[in-house]
């Protein structure tokens, strides 16, 4: 996440169109197990959200994020400062250039002061197709059990996609010894990084994912992830980072994407690494948002995070 341009690359149609999974390495299966994320910039044509009708709030970017149990989800951001996402399991290939997915829940974040973030549960699918083809449609619909309408329905302008990647590998022979998991932990080598940096991650509280950047100019930098999350790059917000409730100085935060923070400490290159292996837990709060990550296990996490970037 130092250098944050080499985690941008052009988005193999395979990767995502096919279902896009079969070529990570084992690791943990959990919502919170993020393996990638795709963005799209277009037009957003509709949205529904229990039977009201945003669409005049929805912003032009779509945002898929992608998940090593099969999970993945669709987010737009709303003007308000919120997020709305159709959250399921990718299903079968109607052809080549098209995608089916279930649709069995939405998580709505309206922006607002006081109102938390909901999830609600749906019944429906979604239909997209090859953004790498021209432009291409993606259509969500679910209902809920008090039959309120949900739809999401965005037309990209033919700009390929941006991944940033999370450890996806191109080949399983490539770099077999570079997926590694310690309990909760997961990493593996970051996909098209020149620096040969790696990715350790791990589930904090179900919606958010924790993650740890090292790349072989020794950078040691933290990621937080969270669909539901819908951060401006022009004002970066502020945050407060703390070890075992002692707060760590000089953090500055930079948005990445509107559901991605990446942290880092103003003292030397691999700060953050001695508090992570010698803390109980870290608090992260930005904005209304607090999220706690248990850092148990996370000595030994890190040492192979080290092996990961050396190739041993």
């Amino acid at each position: 996440m130092r250098a944050t341009s080499s985690l941008f690359f052009g988005l193999l149609a395979a990767t995502v169109m096919a279902g896009g999974l079969a070529s990570v390495p084992a690791a943990a299966q959990g919502i919170g197990d993020l393996s990638g994320v795709a963005m799209v910039t277009g037009t957003c044509e509709r949205l529904v959200v229990a039977g009201e009708d945003m669409t005049n709030t929805c912003e032009g970017r779509l945002i898929q994020s992608i998940y090593r149990t099969g999970r993945t989800g669709f987010t737009v951001n709303i003007g308000s400062g919120g997020a709305i996402t159709f959250s399921g399991i990718e299903g079968e290939k109607p052809d080549a250039d098209s995608q089916l997915q279930s649709v069995d829940k939405v998580i709505v974040n309206r922006g607002k002061d006081g109102e938390p973030i909901s999830s609600k549960d749906v019944t429906g699918s979604c239909f997209y197709e090859n953004p790498f083809k021209g432009p291409a449609t993606t259509q969500c619909e679910g209902t809920d059990a008090e039959k309120g309408a949900y739809v999401l329905q965005f037309r990209t302008d033919g700009t390929p996609p941006n991944l940033l990647n999370y450890g996806i590998e191109e080949t399983a022979k490539d770099a077999p010894d570079r997926a590694f998991k310690f309990g909760v932990w997961s990493g593996a080598r970051l996909n098209g990084d020149k620096a040969n940096g790696c990715v350790l991650s791990r589930d904090a509280d179900g919606a958010t994912t924790f993650m740890v950047y090292a790349n072989a100019n020794e950078a040691f930098d933290l990621g937080f992830y969270n669909e539901a999350w819908s951060f401006k790059a022009e004002t970066p917000p502020s945050a407060e980072l703390l070890f075992d409730g002692k707060p760590y100085p000089a953090v500055s935060v930079e948005v990445l994407t509107p559901q991605q923070l990446v942290v880092r400490g103003g003292g030397e290159e691999g700060g953050f690494q001695a508090p992570i292996e010698q803390s109980v837990q870290l608090m992260f709060r930005v904005g209304d948002a607090e999220v706690k990550v248990d850092l148990k296990g996370a000595p030994a996490a890190v040492a192979r995070l080290w092996n990961c970037v050396g190739g041993t």
